[in-house]
């Protein structure tokens, strides 16, 4: 009966030493997930760096030379501003200095257009806080209380945002007097 019970044991010690190597080789096999789960972390952590500081510096670079494209398209204007007053210095002939000037007005209003640069309106418009800065108010019968009645100073909007508030003046409706 020893004999069974040192043989059974054997058995059971031998099933253990089995098992405990199973369980080795798993912890193995897990840890070496682990370590390549840790590595690939590594990498994925080096690469969004790379790329993080790539980003910045083409944001920067585009901050920087994105203004280019515009002041090319304004380079132009400066040349025939510069020909205006050059014109101006060696004529006396207003009405053609007056032309061209109007010309690079309106090629100037055109750019600003272009790029996405608009006036506020104000003729006859009610006032907007908004849009509209108020410099000065007039009693008036002839327009509607907070009307605007001048502009003192142009507006812009750029792509639909307000970069300057247009100033104004606007009406102040006159109160009838009651009579007792």
């Amino acid at each position: 009966m020893n004999q069974e019970k040192n043989e059974l044991e054997d058995l059971n010690l031998q099933e253990k030493l089995n098992e405990l190597a199973l369980l080795q080789e798993s912890l193995a096999e897990q840890k070496k997930k682990t370590e390549d789960y840790y590595d690939q972390l590594l990498r994925l952590k080096a690469e969004f760096e790379n790329y993080r500081r790539r980003v910045e510096k083409e944001k920067v670079e585009l901050v920087k030379f994105g203004q280019e494209d515009i002041f090319l398209k304004l380079l132009p204007l400066v040349d025939n501003l510069e020909r205006a007053l050059k014109a101006a210095k060696e004529h006396d002939n207003h009405k053609t200095i007056l032309e061209g000037l109007m010309l690079i007005d309106k090629e100037f209003k055109n750019f600003l257009k272009q790029e996405g640069v608009e006036p506020i309106k104000t003729h006859k418009e009610k006032l907007d806080p908004s849009l509209h800065h108020v410099v000065s108010q007039e009693e008036r019968t002839d327009f509607e209380d907070e009307q605007i009645i001048e502009e003192i100073q142009k507006g812009y909007n750029f792509k639909g945002r307000v970069i300057r508030p247009a100033l104004v003046k606007v009406a102040k409706k006159i109160k009838e007097k009651e009579e007792k």
